[in-house]
């Protein structure tokens, strides 16, 4: 009779995994779900709010490249309760603002290290070192956390923030989140398959008749940032989150031009949220099955249509709905294999430092989006103008993706 298997402990690090993510990047767009009520209240211009947007994408740059390498020396465990306490600090003092350079500091600084070190990076980099086999459905999963939270969350921020006051909305979710990310790495989260005495995927190893069969990939730091291949990646991540970027920093005032009410303008959120969720799922499925760089160039290819059709089409609420969907739809069909595809290439070792500086790119460059969106809208007297600058970048994202090859020489540290 054949002893039944335990569950693969690497299913609860996905749950585990999944909670975290899903509140964990909130930190980033509760600005964004209230900024209508920021602008009502605090009487400060949409560059003002923009700019702090930006300086909260630019510092999430530099913490998840912390982030990525805290990962890998001192595990997934200590730097994900390290961000859940800052998280509770990071909201509760972003509730109290008075001044342009308060929000600054605790939105743009506080509150980006916290979202760095729980959120995408360091939850990408643990499946990777947990999964190889299912790497791309995994990921696609465990990467549609965030879109879900925000799914539900958005209207809930807005709804709360117009009945009880964006502070005090800012004060009880960001202890909530908080609590939630350090329960899961306390009691959840373990740093990789090794360190319980497991190995990816739930596998037991067996006797190798080639010993170098067994040895695993594992790239140098230094090395793989020489190589055409992440460079190009890095350029696509960059490039394509100004247009990412800028739409989920001011869908929820798009709406609101466009006749939505403030208290329920979270659902444009929704609407980009969802088919993110779907988009991820569906990736993750069809990367494992038909090859990662064969499939995260359809999804950047169904943005840059969706950004075009926002360009020169969007003038209703329904026309940002369907904006939001194919952004959502087509950005989400890739992003969740970036880690995937960095651990194929480059092995598992050092997956988070590489997927952080990946991400710095993403932080450097698409943390412009938010204001240029908001200059071109200052500029222009709509949104228009910023769909058609975001088109290009989404465009040239998939041209550069496309020459992305398989590693010819695989080379060790």
């Amino acid at each position: 009779m054949t002893k039944k298997q335990p569950v693969f402990y690497g299913w609860w690090i996905v749950l585990g995994l999944f909670a975290i993510d899903a509140v964990a990047s909130l930190g980033r767009y509760n600005l964004a779900a209230f900024l209508p009520f920021i602008m009502d209240e605090m009487g400060w211009g949409r560059e003002t709010i923009s700019l702090a947007q930006s300086i909260a994408i630019w510092l999430y740059a530099l913490s998840v490249v912390l982030s990525g390498v805290l990962v890998d020396r001192i595990g997934s465990r200590k730097t994900f309760l390290m961000g859940g306490a800052i998280t509770i600090l990071g909201w509760a003092l972003f509730s109290i603002v008075q001044a342009p350079w308060q929000l600054y500091l605790c939105y743009g600084v506080l509150l980006a290290l916290a979202v760095g070190m729980t959120h995408y990076v360091p939850v990408m980099a643990t499946i990777r070192k947990w999964f190889v086999k299912r790497a791309g459905v995994v990921a696609g999963v465990t990467g549609s956390a965030w879109a879900l939270g925000n799914a539900i969350f958005m209207p809930v921020m807005t709804g709360m923030a117009a009945s009880q006051g964006w502070r005090h909305t800012s004060l009880v979710l960001g202890i909530c989140f908080g609590a939630l990310i350090i329960l899961c790495a306390l009691f959840v989260v373990r740093d990789t398959p090794e360190s319980v005495g497991l190995r990816p995927d739930g596998e037991i190893s067996a006797p190798s008749v080639d010993p170098a069969a067994s040895i695993e990939i594992s790239w140098d730091v230094k090395r793989a940032l020489k190589t055409s291949q992440f460079l190009l990646l890095f350029l696509t991540y960059s490039v394509y989150n100004i247009g990412l970027n800028g739409l989920a920093a001011h869908g929820v005032t798009w709406g609101t031009e466009l006749g939505c009410p403030e208290a329920t303008a979270g659902i444009f959120s929704t609407a980009f949220a969802v088919p993110w969720i779907v988009g991820c799922v569906a990736g993750g499925w069809l990367g494992d099955r038909y090859g990662k760089t064969n499939v995260m160039p359809v999804g950047l290819i169904i943005a840059t249509a969706a950004m075009l059709y926002g360009g020169l089409g969007v003038h209703s609420q329904q026309g940002l709905m369907a904006l939001s969907i194919g952004v959502g739809f087509g950005t989400g069909l890739q992003v969740p294999l970036y880690a995937a595809l960095l651990g194929d290439l480059f092995g598992r070792a050092r997956v988070g430092s590489l997927f952080g500086i990946l991400t710095f790119g993403y932080g450097l460059i698409g943390g412009w989006g938010p204001l240029i969106w908001a200059t071109l809208r200052e500029a222009t007297g709509s949104y228009n103008d910023a769909a058609l600058l975001s088109t290009v970048c989404y465009a040239m994202a998939a041209v550069a993706l496309l020459l992305v090859r398989p590693m010819k020489v695989r080379g060790g540290t």
